[in-house]
């Protein structure tokens, strides 16, 4: 059987236009054996989330109505749907949960504030990465980034993308505590409950993982939309769903402890954090709850998989208190308040965020008065780093880039320490000395912001072929793969390019519409 639902959708343009989004869905429901390929309402939404990623004006409502109609009409045939537990269902292959994480970050991206400061990100990966690197998932490239949410959440979305609250950060008391939930996402992640939920349940349960994903998506500005949203979407599931979701909770946090252990961080912090939830919300009602269920006989049972070589490791780490400090100034809208001694105190996290807090006041003398007197007392990077922004800050463009120079000579590779000096270098018109620079980098990092600076340096040095596949290569390592062709045709265009260029680029579009028309065939 078919169903057709023809969806109208008005949404706003910047806050200024409205237009009207006209949206046809045809949802075939049949059995494997009748077709080549099952198409199940979990692709349809992928389709639908990828459509939507495109429009970066749509809004997060329009998203979530989207993906909550097909939950409601998908649910009303579910007559002709197998059995749940049906072994002949099709699996959530690795390239749909691949393209649903990707159209799912987009949304998110376009809908959702995110906090791109590269010092706390940088952070946040580095400490991801590591926590992966001891899981069973350790060949996965995992996507770590924050959201600036007042709510405690964290959630490891599809093909290992995680997101962080802001709020959760601010929460959590040492490095331990916020690697405690991370290294739980990853368990998520290394155990593939979504897909595992796919294929135990069927389509039901993917409709129910849609309507979490949507809550995530909407919760995050609204949590009253975003709990109406997942209501709907669990009301139609079994208790055995429910049950499988708990034991998903317990797995977790047995992996979680594992990773924690073996990355050499103690996994106390998890027991701590689980604590701090449940003093904070003894009914539930905080958002980390609400999507990651807990109760006294989960943490005693953490508690109990502590082993006491594991109690001994290390729980917190200068890194960890740089960025908080950090994240505390940047979210703050009165920062003038962390320049009182009396509230950030003498030690060497305070007297850091009252420097943050000096530069974003406009007193870049104070701030480099306090962070001169750190720099004899410790080595951290983000000291010297804080130094070049007030530099800046007081428009001695010449001391700052002196300062990243010697910052990089320090730290080779340091992402946060050569994209400041890229940046400088860039903006003083001194792309010869960037490009070198950021082509170092790629040898240990691929990350499109870094091909957005070697673009943005190529084309301030009249090299437009290279700019323009610099940027192709920005959006394929982004996921948008037609920009990505798009400027890889421009660049082939532009005059005297070498042969050894122009294979590179052929090549590059030759594998990206190689990933296009695999998708194709596969849907």
């Amino acid at each position: 059987m078919s169903l057709t639902a023809t969806i109208y959708v008005f949404c706003t343009l910047n806050d200024r236009f409205v237009f009207l989004l006209f949206c046809r869905f045809r949802i075939t429901i049949t059995r494997p054996h009748e077709t080549k390929q099952h198409q199940a309402p979990i692709l349809l939404l992928i389709q639908a989330l990828y459509k939507s990623s495109r429009y970066k004006s749509i809004s997060c409502g329009c998203v979530a109505f989207l993906i909550t109609l097909l939950v409601l009409v998908s649910s009303s045939a579910q007559a002709g749907l197998p059995e749940l537990g049906d072994p002949t269902l099709d699996s959530f292959s690795t390239r749909d949960e691949q393209q649903l994480g990707l159209a799912f970050y987009r949304s998110l991206r376009a809908n959702l504030t995110f906090i791109d400061d590269l010092q706390i990100n940088y952070y946040l990966t580095s400490i991801g990465e590591r926590l992966a690197s001891h899981s069973d998932a350790a060949g996965n490239r995992f996507h770590f980034f924050i959201i600036k949410a007042p709510t405690i959440n964290a959630f490891a979305g599809p093909a290992a993308y995680i997101g962080i609250h802001t709020q959760l950060i601010l929460e959590a008391e040492n490095e331990s505590q916020l690697a405690s939930v991370l290294a739980h996402e990853i368990a998520h992640v290394s155990q593939r409950h979504l897909a595992r939920a796919y294929d135990s349940s069927g389509s039901s349960t993917a409709l129910t993982i849609a309507a979490l994903l949507a809550a995530i998506l909407v919760g995050t500005q609204d949590s009253q939309a975003g709990q109406a949203i997942l209501l709907s979407g669990i009301a139609g599931s079994q208790q055995s769903s429910i049950n499988f979701t708990r034991s998903n909770e317990y797995e977790a946090d047995r992996v979680g402890i594992g990773i924690l252990a073996d990355t050499g961080i103690n996994p106390q912090g998890m027991v701590d954090f689980f604590e701090i939830l449940l003093d904070k919300s003894p009914d539930g009602g905080i958002e980390y709850l609400r999507t990651h269920p807990l109760n006294s006989s989960r943490v005693s049972e953490a508690k109990n998989r502590l082993s006491k070589k594991a109690r001994k490791l290390p729980t917190d780490s200068l890194d960890f208190q740089f960025t908080k400090a950090r994240l505390i100034v940047l979210l703050s809208k009165q920062p003038a308040y962390f320049l009182n001694d009396d509230v950030v105190g003498s030690g060497l996290i305070g007297q850091y965020q009252k420097a943050l807090a000096a530069i974003r006041t406009q007193k870049p003398d104070l701030a480099i008065k306090i962070l001169n007197k750190l720099i004899k007392q410790h080595k951290h990077p983000w000291l010297r780093l804080a130094l070049a922004e007030a530099y800046t800050e007081k428009r001695d463009d010449k001391k700052a880039m002196q300062i990243l120079s010697d910052l990089t000579d320090l730290y080779p590779g340091y992402l946060p320490a050569t994209m400041a000096y890229v940046t400088a270098l860039n903006n003083n018109n001194m792309p010869e000395k960037s490009i070198p620079l950021l082509k170092k980098q790629l040898q240990t990092d691929d990350f499109g912001i870094i091909y957005k600076a070697l673009a943005q340096a190529y084309y301030a040095n009249g090299q437009i072929s290279a700019a323009l596949e610099s940027t192709g290569d920005q959006y394929a390592r982004q996921g948008y793969i037609e920009l990505a062709i798009q400027q890889y045709d421009n660049a082939l265009k532009q005059p005297n390019i070498s042969p050894s260029t122009k294979q590179r680029l052929e090549a590059a579009k030759h594998e990206l519409k190689t990933v296009i028309q695999k998708y194709n065939d596969a849907h």
